[in-house]
């Protein structure tokens, strides 16, 4: 049996392993919190406030409905973002259950990215109604938006295995991970259009994985074209290099990462 399907079995037989570790994160974020996940809707929109003072009332960005714009970027970056950082420590962070208890390892990278993704979907209870405020006519394009997201979720999954697993011999990955996206969200088209850039730095732009799928959200919810098929490979060639190069190095080091906490 390849390492790929016995590490989906293993997520399914521990399905509820996978539940406890959600629940036990969404208990220690919003222990003591009064809005709880209301926080989820509430930090994209302090975000969307801000930047749209900034670039639009103040740099001038040229983009008629820039909130629409900025939220169709922000939220799934936002997403990416705290799923990365958390799972530099997925498996650190939880040192005293891998002594204690056997189970597949894949699972705590799993269920860190999960439960960003809950948060995202709370995020969207936001998102959706500001796309029918904004925009006068909605297309069926809109109905691609969670396959892409569903690849997103892959994308980041694959990214989290990557840095689970080398997190455990360098700490410092989770600094250079935070300072490698402060970089990144410059460089990724969230808060400008990819037109926008120069052409000599559109290529540094396009080269980020993450422009792909930013520039996909952004053609099906805020221009309401067809994405360009080149675009849709690259997406989903990143997903699968991601989750090819992620997964293949964490089934090879997670012999040690006992040994190495």
């Amino acid at each position: 049996m390849s390492s790929w399907m016995t590490g989906f079995i293993g997520l399914i037989r521990y399905r509820e392993l996978v539940r406890n570790l959600v629940a036990k994160d969404l208990k220690v974020k919003y222990r003591g919190s009064v809005l709880g996940l209301l926080w989820s809707l509430l930090n994209p929109l302090a975000m969307i406030v801000v930047y749209s003072l900034a670039f639009q009332y103040i740099l001038r960005i040229p983009l008629k409905n820039y909130p629409l714009f900025l939220i169709t970027g922000i939220i799934p970056w936002n997403f990416f973002s705290g799923a990365v950082i958390a799972s530099s420590e997925a498996i650190i962070g939880n040192a005293n259950l891998l002594k204690k208890v056997k189970f597949p390892l894949e699972i705590l990278p799993f269920a860190t990215i999960l439960f960003n993704f809950i948060q995202l979907l709370f995020a969207l209870l936001v998102f959706f109604p500001a796309v029918f405020w904004f925009k006068t006519e909605v297309t069926p394009l809109i109905l691609l938006y969670l396959p892409v997201l569903g690849l997103q979720f892959l994308f980041t999954l694959g990214v989290a295995f990557f840095l689970s697993s080398i997190t455990t011999r360098y700490r410092d990955v989770r600094h250079l991970t935070e300072v490698a996206l402060m970089v990144l969200f410059w460089l990724t088209p969230i808060i400008y259009s990819i037109s926008m850039v120069p052409g000599k730095l559109q290529l540094l732009i396009k080269v980020n994985p993450l422009t792909a799928f930013i520039t996909v959200y952004q053609d099906i919810i805020y221009w309401g074209r067809l994405p360009r098929p080149e675009t849709f490979i690259s997406m989903v060639l990143w997903t699968c290099l991601s989750l090819g190069v992620g997964y293949s190095l964490f089934r090879r080091r997670q012999r040690v990462f006992v040994e190495e906490l």
